[in-house]
């Protein structure tokens, strides 16, 4: 065993463990595979054709992947590409590792023989006897542990083709994996791919037919489920599909009008030809109900009810069973499993763990479930629901997203990664954004000084962060790991920041002090949060079918309350006196601050017509309203009594955007990768 200093990090070759300045820094096998090399190899240029082969074992990855994971590296030892300490690329030719090594060897203390007694000897041999014992029952019970636990450390590529992968199914005695490719401009497209190590192939794209499809449900020995649409008409459909099918024929179908019903979770059961979904009615608050869908009577909702506070957000059927598993959250990260009998409608509750589970199903062992979680997107893990027993069966550099299945051979797992770098895009002169290789997203102007709140994965999970010009970003504080922040608003002095976490709770952050004065839980689904002023800020909240529009002060108490017609509130942030609201009629109405607290919604000045938008913001009479599904950004000019169409351009802004003194910055994608895995248990 050997340990390596290098700048201010040592690398013990023994443990794999990395620290800096006595504190321990976690790596992935893949991150600890790449500096062990690098270490190894100091001072020469190392290929991308070396890394391949000793870091993936020759499997072909794309060059997006190699670049993720030097990346990782990098920011784990704060090493700037642009002045590099310790990683060097060499243009066109591959990385060298630049910093200077030194081994510390290990001392080991000697006995001193000559003080022993004949009695410590005698004491000595004896505990050696039974140490010797107990060493051999300990090998016996681990070799028969090991006997029958798999190994779990490898994982295969089975694609590569471009575009998003997702929505695969596995049929249970089959040989391949079906599964949607999403791609720009293309849209989604049906592939198969065959799940043997032999076949390296790149997989086969299946025509649809008169078929669009949305989702892929199952896949059985004879036909493929889906939902989409067949000439424009909204379905489920269950078709005749083999090993060789080149285009998908008419088949059975049940057209429920599914366009008024968002599906985000599905599983099918064999015995009783049914769709069972999680979904909620589009328009209606993101609270997913139990659906199941019969090709022969249609839909029916399930009445399954949960404490407050808690959402249901994965379910998956156990194999020729009427076990269905149901993965609830709340927002404190904290996930329950559940089995739902499909026959008696019962529900029971199996355990719970303290990570919030993204999705998951059931595995291939008694009450084991396979999930991926919030805190650990990149690792695929086995959970034991009986015991609470965890174990990690992959752990890769991308995110695992977002669908799971089991694989035929009854021990191996199938499931995509779904990578995206975003970043912010400014263009400023003199102030050069501190983007990562993670995503950067949510950007917020400060407003008295210069500089941009945004958030970012860079340190593992979703933190705040502040840059001022030539500076590099400061984490301003540290959320949660389970946190999804939704929005961020800064207030008009700098001093407040209003977070959004999964559109159900508000954190107000003292943006000097780094630390949460407030948080509340809303009883809807929040989004359009805007300050007012420094003590007031606006938020609408969706409940079903109804929208209501709220002014909170500072320490989130409920000031005010629109009528249910209005819909959004947005501020001038040149004349914070100064009010513009969107109605249900689409229309933008302005009204004077003290007006629109006093409830007085008879005073508003009716400005014209704007078509939907997701987020808008008005500065200095100007509204910029963004689409998310259009990617486009509308500009109007506020006039006195009407407003005035200014221009309309493409914009990726999906991740947030902000405006200050007619400046834009917004997050998009730069970089996507998606590709589908198999586990490879030994």
């Amino acid at each position: 065993m050997e340990r390596i200093q290098f700048g201010q990090f040592l690398f013990d070759t023994g443990s794999y463990e990395l620290t800096c300045e006595g504190e321990v820094i976690v790596l992935d096998p893949r991150t600890v595979s790449l500096l062990l090399f690098l270490l190894d190899n100091p001072k020469r240029i190392i290929t991308r054709d070396e890394l391949q082969t000793v870091i993936w074992q020759g499997v072909i990855v794309t060059d997006n992947a190699i670049n993720k994971l030097v990346a990782n590296l990098r920011k784990t030892l704060n090493d700037d590409p642009k002045s590099p300490q310790y990683i060097q690329t060499v243009p066109k030719q591959g990385y060298r590792f630049i910093a200077e090594a030194s081994v510390l060897k290990d001392v080991k203390s000697h006995l001193d023989t000559d003080q022993k007694s004949v009695k410590s000897n005698y004491v000595v041999k004896g505990l050696a006897s039974l140490l010797v014992c107990l060493l051999a029952v300990v090998l016996v019970m681990l070799n028969s542990r090991a006997s029958s636990e798999l190994n779990y450390n490898e994982n295969n590529v089975l694609t590569r083709v471009m575009g998003a992968k997702r929505s695969l199914v596995v049929a249970p005695s089959g040989e391949s994996v079906s599964f949607l490719n999403d791609t720009r401009g293309k849209g989604n497209t049906l592939w198969v791919k065959r799940l043997n190590d032999q076949y390296d192939d790149v997989g086969t794209q299946v025509a649809s037919g008169a078929y669009y499809i949305d989702a892929l449900v199952a896949q059985t020995s004879t036909h493929l489920i889906f939902t989409g649409y067949q000439e424009e008409q909204c379905g489920w459909f269950k078709v005749p599909f083999a090993e060789g099918t080149r285009t998908l024929a008419a088949g059975k179908a049940q057209l429920l009008g599914c366009n008024k019903l968002v599906s985000h979770q599905f599983t099918y059961d064999t015995r009783q030809d049914v769709i069972w979904l999680l979904g909620h009615p589009k328009q209606h608050e993101h609270q997913n109900t139990l659906f199941k869908v019969d090709f022969t009577t249609g839909l029916e909702p399930i009445n399954v009810t949960l404490p407050k506070g808690w959402q249901f957000i994965s379910l998956d059927l156990k194999a020729d069973s009427s076990e269905l598993l149901l993965i609830a959250h709340n927002s404190q990260g904290i996930s329950q499993f559940f089995t739902f009998d499909t026959t008696s409608h019962t529900l029971t509750a199996l355990g719970s763990t303290h990570q919030q589970i993204e999705f998951g199903i059931w595995g291939h062992e008694s009450d084991q479930v396979i999930v991926v979680s919030a805190s650990k997107p990149t690792q695929l893990q086995s959970i034991n629901v009986q015991k609470g027993s965890e174990r990690t069966l992959a752990s890769l550099t991308d995110r695992i997203c977002c669908e799971l299945a089991r694989h035929p051979n009854n021990k191996d797992y199938v499931y995509s990664t779904y990578d995206k770098n975003i970043d912010l895009n400014w263009r400023l002169t003199g102030f050069e954004l501190d983007n990562s290789n993670g995503n950067e997203r949510l950007p917020a102007f400060a407003n008295k000084q210069i500089g941009i709140y945004f958030t970012s994965n860079r340190a593992g999970g979703n933190h705040i962060y502040f840059q001022a010009p030539a500076q590099r970003a400061a984490q301003v504080i540290m959320m949660d790991e389970h946190m999804r922040l939704r929005e961020l608003a800064v207030s008009p002095d700098d001093k407040l920041l209003l977070v959004n976490h999964n559109n159900h709770q508000l954190w107000i952050v003292d943006s000097e002090r780094k630390n949460v004065l407030h948080q509340t839980s809303l009883d809807g689904y929040g989004f359009a949060q805007s300050w007012i002023n420094n003590t007031l800020f606006a938020v609408t909240v969706k409940q079903k079918t109804s929208r209501s529009v709220r002014v909170y002060n500072r320490q989130l108490q409920l000031v005010a309350e629109l009528p249910p017609s209005w819909m959004r509130i947005m501020p001038d942030r040149a004349n914070r006196e100064v009010i513009y609201v969107y109605n249900q009629d689409k229309n933008v109405y302005r009204f004077t601050l003290a007006d629109l607290l006093n409830g007085q919604m008879q005073k508003g000045v009716q400005l014209g017509e704007v078509e939907h938008f997701h987020q808008g913001i008005v500065e200095d009479s100007v509204l910029y309203a963004s689409d998310h599904i259009e990617a486009e950004l509308t500009i109007y000019k506020l006039n006195d009594r009407h407003l005035q169409f200014l221009s309309q351009n493409p914009f990726d802004g999906y991740y947030g955007f902000d405006v200050k003194d007619g400046q834009l910055i917004y997050a998009s994608t730069r970089v996507f990768s998606s590709d589908l895995y198999t586990t490879q248990a030994r």
